[in-house]
């Protein structure tokens, strides 16, 4: 009887490495067919909703932008950190609070206007997200504390402060007893792009109107965050200083880069982003803070990273990606009635298939003969 293990390659293909996560999408489209085909949908038209109409339907790309945006911001921290070899797990959690932060700043400043409301929203945001990513970091360097556990379990406590807070002290005295907080004021609230400039278009300036009239200014902010980190991460000591400690962590401390540092900077950077995607998220599409803005974009930014295989650049790809799967996924419920964990179930086949595809890069399968792998043991 023939046995198999894996053996692992001399060297990865540099090829494949970024040829899998293209794979790993169109595998996942055509596991997708057969998936919705085999429980009674046609898997086709499934899949062409998901995966094309967002893409070919313009007056669905604006939507694919507020999508990507937070994707694309939590996924960049997420790759500084993962590069380091440190699994902050929490990003939603560092997502959620960093939008609480915000709403307390927009709530303390009701009534108010001027144009350093929303730049203190954002710095609130980001130092929440940094003290929420600092507790894993303390536990880790302190007591050796798995920060994968730590960040994850705070994710769900502070999903409880949301409830806690639009039920309690935020409730809106005129919400008619919905637990939400008031809207927030029009200083507070972030603009979307506008089309004056682009007059001398005629009929074209309002087609353009049509495609960004929902599109915030955190979608070029966050394609702008991603070429920075982009930079820093090739051509500063800070970004050598990731990827040495995450490759080779002996041979780092042996030249002078300490492991505990690197730690705390990477997770207080990747918190600090998420917590500035939560600030736009609240301040932008949501504008008050509801029972439903733990949208999973922290969990889903860790694909997103994946994906993009801890690029900065590729992340930016990676998050229109799975903005197609959430824009999609919403069409595929209202045109065919497919089941509202459609996007779920999407988002994991991919990274699964992607997980798969790294195995395989790293290591080949080798088909033995079960003596001779008993006499080279």
């Amino acid at each position: 009887m023939m046995q198999f293990r894996l053996e692992k390659r001399a060297e990865p293909s540099k090829f494949m490495l970024y040829a899998t996560p293209i794979a790993a999408v169109a595998l996942t489209m055509l596991v997708g067919v057969i998936l919705f085909s085999a429980i009674g949908y046609n898997g086709f038209a499934a899949v062409g909703e998901i995966f094309l109409t967002p893409l070919t339907n313009p007056y669905k790309w604006q939507e694919l932008g507020v999508k990507a945006a937070p994707l694309i911001i939590i996924g960049v921290g997420l790759s500084i950190a993962y590069r380091a070899n440190v699994w902050n797990i929490g990003a939603e959690g560092q997502y959620i609070v960093g939008a609480l932060a915000a709403t307390w700043v927009a709530l303390a400043t009701h009534g108010q206007g001027g144009f350093w409301i929303l730049p203190l929203m954002a710095v609130a945001g980001a130092i929440a997200g940094m003290a929420y990513a600092a507790i894993p970091a303390f536990l880790k360097t302190k007591l050796n504390v798995n920060e994968i556990l730590t960040s994850l379990m705070l994710t769900y406590a502070s999903v409880q402060l949301i409830f806690f807070l639009i039920r309690g002290p935020w409730k809106d005295p005129m919400g008619i007893g919905f637990p939400q907080s008031r809207r927030f004021d029009v200083a507070a609230r972030l603009p979307n792009l506008t089309v004056e400039n682009f007059d001398f278009l005629g009929d074209g300036a309002l087609i353009l109107k049509g495609l960004v009239e929902r599109v915030h200014y955190g979608v070029p902010l966050a394609i702008f965050i991603a070429l920075v980190v982009w930079f820093i991460m090739t051509r500063t000591v800070f970004g050598y200083r990731m990827r040495v400690v995450g490759a080779a962590p002996h041979a780092a401390r042996y030249g002078g880069f300490s492991q505990n540092k690197t730690i705390w900077m990477a997770m207080l950077v990747s918190g600090g982003l998420a917590g500035l995607a939560g600030m736009l998220e609240v301040a932008g599409p949501f504008q008050r803070m509801v029972p439903g803005f733990a949208t999973n974009y922290g969990f889903t930014a860790i694909i997103v990273a994946f994906l993009g295989r801890l690029n900065p650049l590729g992340v930016i790809f990676a998050g229109f990606v799975l903005a197609v799967t959430f824009v999609g996924g919403q069409i595929a419920q209202t045109t065919m009635g497919l089941p509202d964990e459609t996007t779920g179930i999407f988002q994991a086949l991919m990274m699964f298939l992607l997980l798969a595809g790294d195995i395989l890069i790293k290591y080949r399968i080798r088909r033995v003969q079960p003596d001779a792998r008993v006499g080279a043991a």
